[in-house]
């Protein structure tokens, strides 16, 4: 069991963060379509804190556990735009990658 799991746990969190994603999602947009937005933006920025975390590390598995969380998200929200909210968090991780590699944001490794 544990060595499908070390084969497999990109995948694994995949599902998970699909699922979170698809529950966040429903609870941003019951309020309403900007706070949906803000937090799909907020949601980004922690995705580009991760790919600068792992900038000269193994990314790809990274890249596909962000992509389940916004296909969750994505499949969760019900008002607004879907390309709106793929576009801010795209920006959110783009902006926090940014703002991280310039040394605008510092990060205290635990």
């Amino acid at each position: 069991m544990t060595q499908f799991f070390f084969k497999s746990w990109a995948e694994f969190f995949f599902f998970v963060l699909m699922i979170i994603g698809f529950i966040v999602a429903l609870w941003a947009t019951s309020f309403s379509a900007v706070i949906s937005y803000i937090v799909v933006f907020l949601s980004g920025m922690i995705g580009g804190r991760l790919l600068y975390d792992r900038k000269k590390k193994l990314t790809f598995p990274y890249y596909v556990i962000i992509i389940g969380f916004i296909i969750g998200y994505v499949i969760g929200t019900y008002y607004g735009s879907r390309n709106i909210v793929i576009i801010l968090f795209v920006l959110g991780i783009l902006l926090s990658y940014h703002l991280h590699n310039k040394g605008y944001i510092r990060d205290v490794a635990f």
